[in-house]
């Protein structure tokens, strides 16, 4: 008889449940860097997605970071994670991130949209 031991799955953080609950998402795509360095970068200052480079997916679909904002309609609560994909497959992902109204709004700026 074979005894197969369960995994341990991975208690999800207060943030991520918070924002699976938000009604509304947003995408965005950035050039793509090591998941490490953009989790340190992350973790040390949430401000610092404001400075990425923001890359178009249509033209580069090999590799890009993909950056998911969760919201509510008035904006009043938001979340965000960050994904990296290869050929449109998930590699890794960064923790989920508590942010504001205003990283928001200077992070989507950059892709022409105003919110």
């Amino acid at each position: 008889m074979l005894f197969f031991k369960k995994k341990d799955k991975e208690v999800p953080s207060d943030e991520k449940k918070a924002a699976r609950s938000m009604p509304r998402t947003k995408k965005v795509q950035f050039l793509p860097m090591k998941l490490s360095e953009l989790t340190t970068m992350l973790n040390d200052d949430t401000n610092a997605m404001t400075g990425l480079e923001p890359v178009n997916y249509y033209a580069s679909k090999d590799k890009y970071i993909q950056c998911t904002f969760y919201f509510t309609d008035d904006y009043s609560e938001v979340y965000f994670n960050c994904e990296l994909y290869e050929n449109d497959f998930m590699r890794g992902s960064t923790p989920y991130y508590k942010a504001d109204y205003e990283l928001m709004k200077k992070t989507v700026i950059k892709f022409g949209q105003r919110i």
